[in-house]
């Protein structure tokens, strides 16, 4: 679609067909649903989505200069996106937060 000038973020309120609304990864999950790669479904939830709500000045990426917002999980998202269920580490603006019943990560 960006191919056609459309923007496209991810979400659970799209309304549309063979859409679900139990939860985010189900939203990206609809994005291969019709066509994109996993990659391209991670970027629905990032980098569009801090442009499409102008704060891709300081979030959406991981580089230099920006918050630092990510999330650690089991597996490889970019082969199977089932991965970020299994979310093991949250950090916001560089804070680490371990999930609830998530293993704590071993120590440096």
């Amino acid at each position: 679609m960006a191919g056609q000038g459309v923007r496209l973020i991810a979400g659970t309120d799209a309304g549309v067909a063979h859409a679900v609304f139990d939860g985010f990864v189900s939203s990206l999950e609809f994005f291969r649903h019709i066509g994109f790669s996993p990659a391209e479904a991670i970027d629905a939830a990032t980098v569009e989505a801090a442009l499409a709500l102008g704060i891709a000045s300081d979030t959406g990426r991981l580089a230099p200069g920006y918050r630092a917002d990510l999330i650690a999980v089991t597996g490889d998202p970019l082969a199977d996106l089932a991965a970020l269920r299994d979310v093991r580490l949250t950090m916001s603006a560089g804070r680490p937060h371990v999930p609830a019943g998530a293993p704590a990560p071993a120590p440096r």
